[in-house]
């Protein structure tokens, strides 16, 4: 599986910087992610991705529902799944996803998504890190 996470915005603090680092690196077990930074997002988007955006006003799912999404589509042949993360242009996107519906400042925003990521695929392999 192969995870994408495309943002408009530049990382700002060190902490989150170690913080992605971190997680990238535990989600090496499961998944090869990629962190992008772009201004013009449409176009890194590969073209049989499966594309999320993250959206305050999208749905609202658990940990366990998010696991069993990303599962169902590497069940159903989608290797690559793309994040959108802040981006301003209005791309289409398979699912529009609320990790918060507070305003959250873009740094936080990556961290939560990153663990939500691990997470979900912890769960899918039973480890333990999810209780």
């Amino acid at each position: 599986m192969k995870i994408t996470i495309i943002s408009e915005t530049k990382i700002q603090n060190k902490y989150t910087k170690e913080a992605i680092k971190e997680y990238t690196k535990r989600l090496g077990a499961f998944a090869k992610v990629n962190h992008l930074i772009t201004s013009n997002p449409e176009k890194d988007i590969p073209k049989n991705a499966y594309v999320i955006q993250i959206d305050e006003n999208g749905e609202s799912i658990s940990s366990e529902e998010l696991a069993q999404k990303i599962d169902n589509l590497a069940v159903h042949g989608h290797s690559h799944i793309v994040f959108l993360l802040e981006t301003s242009s209005s791309i289409s996107s398979d699912f529009s996803l609320a990790i918060s519906q507070m305003d959250m400042d873009s740094d936080i925003l990556s961290i939560v998504l990153y663990e939500q990521i691990y997470r979900a695929f912890t769960i899918i392999h039973n480890r333990t890190y999810h209780k």
